[in-house]
Order: structure tokens, then C-alpha cells, then sequence
């Protein structure tokens, strides 16, 4: 809501939250009084069947994702969901066949494909400059969500969760992978469960993509007072890029065969973000632009904006459940080349 919100207030979007559910009374009187929002519900159901309700965010624990999104396409209302979209690949696709037969738009939470220094580093790809994709490996950790900060101990629950930092967290990595070097062909992983719970704390996947280039993902939930970052190269036939995603700093540095190292300027990555959003032309207040481009929430923001555009353009949102079910596709073959301790083909 956070997002909605400040969208409206910078005139981005004009939109309003006008209800919201919650199954907790005092979280629900808490958020409706923080966002002035004039309805609230007990029952999601009574909201996503509202008249003043145009369009569904879910943002609740995994498992009551497929109802939710269900009711939301039974009353033909957009639905934007929160990552993971569900516990399998086969849950995620019966999601995305019924948004389809209804002919209702749906988004998913993927909000690392508007993060604006990837966007720079997609650009560079596409350029061709790089030649011919290689290799890339993301190291991704995050201390453990159950606890601490975070408002989330039912992460720790893998009947709630269906899984700890593979499909809760490293999904965002699958998705990143094949937007960047397209589908997955071959699967081999490794999980590990040092915390003793019944979740992954650690995973390594290692995937062949169908154009031959081979990426793999370092996955762990740790005990560690440090920030959480995504470290990220891809290595090209004639050149190199290198992304930090942190909680304390970002950056995108690249390489080209017989040419010096090149840092991205930040204002070179909001302008992608930007072009992006088709905003570059835009005659953005100050406001408005640094609520889409400040590293930490322009994601969010940035998601949220192109939803809603979308829906009010009357297009298809992106990423939308189809980008959620290759995904998923991935991370169902690796918990199950984790579990075989053998290669898994992607079918």
C-alpha cells in the first residue's frame, strides 16, 4: 500500500486504496487508520467481490496465494500477487490458465526486472557488444526472515511457506537468469537445511540455458548481522558486467574485450528505469522522480506504477503469471534434482 500510496501523492498515478482485508483485527485498524483507507475486511472475499474495488493486491503468506488470486479472477478483478505466486509449478500454471480462460490481467511481484542498474545491464546485453552469452553466477544471501526484523514467522513454516530461500527468496534470481539468458534447459542442485528447520537455508543450483550458457545461483539465509546483497557476473565472449544489490550500496560496473573498466554513473541507470516506465519524457516533478528512482524502494514503486498503467491502458501487465510459472518451472526441478541427487530435465 506504502507504494499506491505515494504514487498518488507524487500524481504518477491517480488511483485510491479504498478497502482492505486483514485476518488480524488489530493489524487491519492499525493499517487502515496509518493509510486512511475507508473500508476494511475480515473476509477477503467481501473485498475482492466490492464494487469499489477495481483491482486486488494480494500480499499475504504463500499458501493463501492460489484462493485469493482465484477469488480475485472469479470476480473478473485485476490481480497484482506477491512472489512466490505459489508452492509449485502446477499450482502456478492452474493460476495462470484460469487468469487466462477469464481474460483477467494479472502481475507478479518480480521486482528485480525494475531494478534500474539490471535495466542498464539488459541494455548492454541486448547491444550485442557483449557477444555471445557465457557464464553467469549470482551470490545471494539475506539474513534468515523468521525473527529479527522481519514481521514474518510464518516463513519458517514450510506448509505456509512451501520453502524456505530457494522459492522464497532465490525465485527472484531464477526469474532474473532466464530474463537475462532465456529458458532453462538442464537442472542440477544442492539444498541444505543447517538451521534444523523444515526449510532450505541453503541452495546451489546450477542451470544450462537452451543457447548453451550455463548460470548458477548461491542461495543462503544466515544467522549474520550484515547486510543482505545480491552479488551478480556474467561473463560474454568479449566482455563482462558486474552488478552489487545491496542493502548499503549498489552498482553496475562492465567490461568490454580490449577496453578499460566502465562504472555506471546512477543517473545513466535511473534514465533506463525511467525509459523503462516510458517516463524518460516525462515532465516529472522532483518528487515524483526520486520516488521512482531512490535505490531501495524504486522497485516497488516502479512495479507498482507499471501494473497499474498497464490495467488503465488497457494491456497486459509485465511480468505477468506466465513469467511466475517458468519460474516456478525451474525451482520445481531443482528442489527435485535436490531431492534425486541427479540432473533434472526441464519439461
Amino acid at each position: 500500500m506504502t507504494s499506491i500510496a505515494a504514487l498518488r501523492e507524487a500524481n504518477l498515478l491517480d488511483v485510491e486504496v479504498t478497502a482492505i482485508c486483514d485476518s488480524d483485527s488489530d493489524t487491519l485498524r492499525a493499517a487502515a487508520e496509518f493509510f486512511d483507507v475507508p473500508k476494511k475486511y475480515a473476509a477477503y472475499s467481501e473485498l475482492v467481490n466490492s464494487n469499489d474495488v477495481d483491482v486486488v493486491y494480494v500480499c499475504t503468506p504463500t499458501n493463501l496465494h492460489p484462493e485469493m488470486v482465484e477469488a480475485a479472477v472469479r470476480a473478473r478483478k485485476p490481480a497484482l500477487c506477491e512472489k512466490p505466486l505459489a508452492h509449485t509449478y502446477a499450482q502456478a500454471s492452474s493460476l495462470m490458465t484460469a487468469a487466462r480462460s477469464a481474460g483477467v490481467p494479472t502481475g507478479i511481484d518480480l521486482v528485480l526486472r525494475f531494478d534500474q542498474f539490471l535495466l542498464c545491464a539488459k541494455n548492454l546485453i541486448e547491444s550485442r557488444e557483449l557477444g555471445k552469452p557465457m557464464l553467469a553466477h549470482i551470490r545471494d544471501d539475506q539474513r534468515m526472515p523468521v525473527g529479527f526484523l522481519y514481521y514474518s514467522q510464518w516463513r519458517g513454516d514450510k506448509a505456509i511457506a512451501g520453502g524456505g530461500t530457494l522459492i522464497e527468496h532465490s525465485i527472484h534470481d531464477v526469474d532474473l537468469l532466464q530474463w537475462f539468458l532465456g529458458p532453462a534447459d538442464t537442472v542440477f542442485a544442492k539444498t541444505s537445511y543447517f538451521a534444523g528447520k523444515e526449510i532450505e537455508d541453503q541452495a546451489s543450483v546450477i542451470t544450462t540455458h537452451r543457447d548453451g550458457s550455463v548460470s548458477t545461483i548461491d542461495s543462503v539465509w544466515h544467522l549474520v548481522e550484515r547486510p543482505s546483497e545480491r552479488m551478480i557476473e556474467f561473463f560474454f565472449e568479449k566482455g563482462y558486467i558486474g552488478i552489487k544489490l545491496g542493502s548499503d550500496e549498489h552498482y553496475l560496473q562492465y567490461q568490454l574485450q580490449g577496453e578499460k573498466p566502465v562504472s555506471v554513473p546512477e543517473e545513466t541507470a535511473n534514465r533506463a528505469l525511467l525509459e523503462k516506465l516510458g517516463l524518460a519524457r516525462a515532465n516529472l516533478s522532483a518528487e515524483a522522480r526520486e520516488l521512482i528512482t531512490s535505490v531501495g524502494t524504486e522497485r516497488y514503486m516502479a512495479l507498482s506504477y507499471s501494473f497499474l498503467d498497464a490495467i488503465q491502458r488497457n494491456l497486459n501487465p509485465s511480468p505477468g503469471f506466465a513469467e511466475a510459472v517458468e519460474a516456478h518451472r525451474v525451482v520445481d526441478a531443482a528442489y527435485d534434482s535436490a531431492k534425486k541427487q541427479r540432473l533434472v530435465k526441464i519439461r
